[in-house]
C-alpha cells in the first residue's frame, strides 16, 4: 500500500478513518516513548551494575588488606614464638649440663667427705689402740 493510497484513505474514511489514524499515531508515538524509556532503564542499570562491581571490588581488596595484615602479623607472633621456644631449649640445655656439672661435684664432694670420715673414724681407733696417727701433711 503506497502512501497516496494510505492517504485517500484517511480522508474518504471520515471520522473513523481519522480516530484510525489518531490510534495509529498514539501507538507509534507511545512505542517511541517505551523504546526511549528502556533505553533509560537500560544505561542507568547499566551504570548500577558498574558503580555496584567497583564497589564490590573495593571492597573485596579492603578485606583482602586487612586479612594480608593479620596473617602477616600471625605469622610474624609464630616466627617470634618459634625463636622464643629455640632459645629456651637451649637455656634448658644449659641448665640441664649445669645441673649435672653440680650433681658430679656433689657426688665427688660427698666421697670426699665419705673418705674423711673413714679417716677420722680409722684415727680415733688408732689413738685408741695406742697407735700413733700418722702425720698430717
Amino acid at each position: 500500500m503506497g502512501e497516496t493510497q494510505l492517504i485517500e484513505l484517511l480522508v474518504n474514511g471520515g471520522a473513523q478513518g481519522c480516530f484510525a489514524a489518531f490510534l495509529l499515531w498514539q501507538f507509534f508515538y507511545q512505542q517511541k516513548r517505551l523504546d526511549a524509556r528502556d533505553k533509560r532503564s537500560e544505561t542507568r542499570e547499566d551504570s548500577l551494575r558498574e558503580r555496584y562491581e567497583k564497589d564490590q571490588t573495593a571492597l573485596r581488596a579492603r578485606y583482602d588488606e586487612v586479612i594480608r595484615i593479620y596473617q602477616d602479623k600471625e605469622e610474624k607472633t609464630r616466627e617470634s614464638i618459634v625463636t622464643e621456644i629455640s632459645k629456651l631449649d637451649i637455656q634448658m640445655d644449659q641448665v640441664e649440663k649445669k645441673v649435672d656439672d653440680l650433681s658430679s661435684r656433689l657426688f665427688s664432694l660427698s666421697e670426699a667427705v665419705q673418705e674423711l670420715k673413714l679417716r677420722e673414724i680409722a684415727r680415733s681407733q688408732m689413738s685408741g689402740n695406742g697407735i700413733a696417727p700418722p702425720p698430717q701433711i
